[in-house]
Formats: C-alpha cells, structure tokens, sequence
C-alpha cells in the first residue's frame, strides 16, 4: 500500500504549489492519495516529483506541478476525474515508450516523429547526458523528442550513435517538421498602444515556435524582437519598432508570469531577447507587491535608452 511524506500533508501546502490555494492544495492531497491507495501503488514524494512503479521495474518521475496546474484549470470539483484520467495516459504510454526504443535503432523511422521541446534549464540539473540537448538562452533549453500518439518521450542520447548522424542535422530535421505540423492560430492583443502577438494551441510543442520565430516576424528590426514562453502551450511575440516596446515589455512581463505560474507545461516567467541569431534571457523577479523587470546592461543599453530617447523626441 502507498506510504506518505511530509510534503503530501493536505494541511501543510509545500512551495512548488503554491499557485494552488489552501483549499485546492488539500483537495488536490486528497484525491490524489485516493487515487494511488485505490490502484495500490507504492510511492515517495520529492519536491514536487512522484516516483512510482506504473508496471514496469524501477520507479518512474512524475512531475506534479503539471498535474496541479492541470486540476487547477479544471476546478475542484473535477480534481479527482482529471487526476484519475493522467495515470490513465501514463500507463497506456508504455506502448509509446516501447516504440521510442524502436525508434532509436531506427533513423528513417525515427525522422517523422522528431522534434524539439522546450523546456527550463534547471529541469535538467543531472543526468543530462542522457539527452540530446540544445542550449537556447540562460535558462532555457530545448530537448529532442519523439513525437508519438500518446506521449511525448525524450530521445535516448545513445541513439545518435546508432543513427550515425550529427546533433546538428537532428536539429533541422526536427525544426522542419515542427515547421509542417506544429502551427497554431495567431491573436493580436492591444495592450493600449501596443501589440503583441500570441500563439495557443494543444500541442507540446507551441512554444518550441520560438526556435522558429523568424517565420512570424516580417523582417529583422534594428532592436530585435521580444518573447515568452510561459508554458509548452504558449508563445508570445512583439517585434521592436519604436517606444509602443515599452508598453510591450510591461504587459508580457505579466502575461508571462501569470501564464508561467498557471500552466500547464510551465517554461519560463522571463522575457526573451531575440536579436542577430541569438536569444537572451531578460529575467524577471516577482516580488510582493509586482513583477519587476530585471534586465542585462546590453539590453538597457541598446534597446531602453534608445527607445526612451525616441519617445523625448516625439
């Protein structure tokens, strides 16, 4: 039968939930021990990861931030159903995680179904070599996947041996087919006296969009372009023009941390700078009473000096 821990105390919410409330923390406690006393898996909680045995011999990770965030969209009344339905898919993923293992002896196979996800750095603090990773900006990396019909499963690092081909090459292949499958809808948001511009959509992989941000901005403008990609769902963009930037800045710098802090998939808080090839991390800090914006000298420098001085002109 399950065993328990300190951090899965329904009266005591630990900090990796506390987007939930009080309340949604110890509904989600609740349904969330029932769920695993009534399919008798034994399991440990560890900041915020569950490690169980769905079937197979060793213990597996799951993250429950997802799953919160998931239940938290849902409402309360539905926390038990959504929980219940997870594992659900959890298990009936093995079969995706079968064919992963195919696939990785396999390269022409294994081509269709490559992509890359993103995901924060720190997600992978150990055991990197594992995966085939890619550095995007400080804290935030993309990770080569199968994009199978039930799961999304990280490609196993040893495959690149197998296929006889360079991380490099993967990279394209990946970026081309998220290119052909992975578009979503585009929604102007006014933020009075600016736009920004906003992808959603299902798939894992909206937010990898920022590889490709390119397609979706005109053309390179001397200042760049700003972004976000709160959560794997999301991915929010305005080119920098003239001071209306400012206004930009403010809003995302909310729109990031809201949508960063709900879910699910959740990425990065932060505002990205993406200028010349490269993308830079533009941090944000939230404190008690606002977010504050927080970024590198190079970026006050070349972008908020000139566009403030733009606007004295004005």
């Amino acid at each position: 039968m399950p065993s328990s821990s300190n951090s899965f105390d329904p009266e005591k919410r630990p900090g990796w939930a506390k987007f939930l409330s009080e309340d949604e923390w110890r509904e989600f406690a609740l349904a969330l021990t029932a769920e695993l006393t009534r399919r008798e898996v034994a399991f440990r909680i560890d900041e915020g990861v569950l490690w169980a045995r769905w079937g197979s011999e060793e213990d597996e990770a799951l993250g429950l931030t997802n799953l919160a965030q998931l239940c938290r969209s849902a409402g309360i009344e539905s926390f038990p159903i959504v929980i219940s339905s997870h594992f659900d898919a959890l298990i009936a993923g093995r079969g995706d995680r079968e064919l992963a293992g195919q696939l990785g002896a396999d390269l022409v196979a294994a081509r269709p179904h490559l992509k890359m996800r993103l995901y924060a750095r720190d997600t992978f603090t150990g055991g990197t070599e594992q995966f085939v990773l890619r550095d995007v900006a400080d804290d935030l990396t993309a990770v080569l996947c199968y994009d199978l019909p039930s799961n999304v499963v990280t490609v196993a690092a040893d495959s690149l041996g197998k296929w006889n081909i360079s991380r490099e090459e993967l990279y394209y292949q990946a970026l081309a087919n998220q290119r052909r499958t992975e578009r979503a809808p585009i929604e102007d948001i006014d933020v009075g006296g600016a736009v920004v511009r906003a992808m959603t959509g299902e798939s894992f992989f909206i937010a990898s969009n920022l590889l490709l941000l390119g397609d979706f901005v005109a053309s390179e403008t001397p200042f760049g372009t700003l972004a976000a990609v709160p959560n794997r769902h999301t991915l929010i963009w305005h080119a920098i023009t003239d001071p209306s930037a400012l206004r930009a800045i403010d809003a995302m710098v909310v729109m990031a941390s809201n949508l960063c802090a709900e879910g699910p998939g959740s990425i990065s808080a932060n505002l990205f700078w993406c200028k010349d090839g490269a993308i830079r991390t533009l941090p944000t800090r939230e404190t008690e009473e606002h977010y504050e914006f927080v970024p590198p000298d190079e970026f006050v420098n070349e972008v908020l000096e000139a566009l403030a001085q733009r606007a004295e002109m004005n």
